[in-house]
């Protein structure tokens, strides 16, 4: 069973043994119709949206604008089957943001997928 890995920047790289001066190095990303679909970054906006229940407070917490974050969570959105991310804009009730089953599928499948690459990438002679 593949070991469990803390999801962050530090460990955004797949890295494999240096054998004879040359390594494997890579990164995964998800694409649909030739467009980014999720990526690394992608996927930790996701869950930081799942942990602060807004878009604004997730952006915030990964030093992104949150206009920057609103156009990836619309892209996303507007490329996955289903929604990954229900929002409600602000007003007297006050606005939000939170991942839909379907968000919560795409992260969980994500990380297991970045797992066997990983895997993969350090098995390399």
């Amino acid at each position: 069973m593949p070991r469990a890995r803390k999801h962050n920047d530090d460990n955004a790289m797949a890295t494999g043994p240096v054998k004879k001066g040359v390594q494997i190095r890579g990164r995964l990303w998800i694409e649909r119709d030739g467009r980014t679909y999720l990526s690394w970054g992608r996927v930790i906006l996701l869950e930081r949206i799942g942990e602060h229940g807004s878009v604004s407070a997730a952006a915030k917490s990964m030093q992104m604008s949150f206009s920057h974050a609103w156009h990836l969570v619309e892209d996303m959105n507007a490329l996955a089957p289903e929604p990954l991310v229900e929002k409600q804009a602000g007003g007297r009730r006050g606005g939000g943001a939170w991942l839909t089953d379907s968000g919560r599928q795409a992260i969980s499948e994500f990380w297991q997928l970045v797992s066997k690459f990983q895997d993969w990438v350090e098995q390399q002679h």
